[in-house]
């Protein structure tokens, strides 16, 4: 039993369900109460100089910040995060989707320690989550502006394509960001990423093996062949070949008279 599996025993009674609808309820509350110029979001935001001064609610808040868009985009994004979300629980298990988000969290507030006058958002919900499902669900299939189809692995390859590119040419901030959104992933996938790496590369060795055992008895030949029709042991596994003195071949109908007939 893995160390997680352990955690996840001794941890079961303190699961709290539906925690991302919780989270997309608070951030559409917050969309509309921004909207009618309640709240200021900015508030709402990770900024560890400002917790520092006392401002320890942005260490929740931060998740609760929703996307700043079209009212129509963040709705639709939302309704991701919750339906990846409720897919996620089913799949796993309401415990394992908190530690997987809390992990997350702990990340994204240590890359804010590490960077204190950064603004750090929530990008771990949505990008962490998304990834998660897509991973274990590769071919599910979205409906691109509810048309083109595409399979959500290569939506997911595209994501880490950006993940990578940001990683090698953005700055300490947008690195830091990356790292927080894909650390959980990696921590809970990691160790089955590289035992399906292993048994990919075990089955690709395999297959060479067998395609080379084949050219080597392609590239040998038949085991008996007749010296005068050509009809060998492959295409006639049943005929019965016989060889002379001269270690000459026959099949049964050309074998010469002075040897005796099978």
């Amino acid at each position: 039993m893995s160390f997680l599996q352990k955690l996840e025993r001794r941890l079961q009674p303190l699961a709290l369900p539906h925690v991302l609808l919780a989270i997309v309820a608070g951030q559409t509350f917050f969309y509309i109460a921004a909207m009618l110029e309640v709240v200021n979001l900015e508030r709402l935001v990770l900024v560890w100089g400002s917790v520092g001064q006392g401002e320890w609610w942005r260490l929740a808040s931060f998740a609760l910040m929703p996307p700043a868009s079209h009212w129509a985009f963040v709705a639709f994004a939302l309704y991701m995060v919750y339906f990846l979300g409720d897919t996620l629980e089913k799949e796993w298990g309401t415990l394992r989707l908190n530690l997987f988000l809390l992990t997350g969290w702990a990340l994204t507030v240590g890359a804010s320690w590490v960077a204190p006058s950064a603004v750090m958002g929530n990008g771990f919900i949505s990008g962490s989550v998304f990834l998660a499902f897509a991973y274990l669900n590769p071919n599910f299939t979205f409906y691109v502006f509810f048309i083109l189809p595409v399979r959500v692995k290569w939506l997911a390859l595209i994501t880490w394509v950006f993940y990578g590119y940001t990683l090698i040419m953005g700055g300490m901030v947008d690195r830091l960001a990356v790292l927080a959104s894909t650390g959980n992933f990696l921590i809970f996938f990691g160790a089955r990423i590289v035992s399906d790496l292993r048994t990919g590369k075990r089955q690709i060795d395999s297959q060479r093996r067998r395609v080379v055992e084949r050219r080597e008895v392609e590239a040998a030949g038949p085991r008996h062949r007749c010296f005068i029709c050509a009809k060998n042991s492959d295409t006639h596994p049943d005929e019965d070949f016989r060889y002379t003195a001269d270690d000459r071949c026959y099949c049964s109908e050309h074998l010469p008279r002075r040897m005796p007939a099978p």
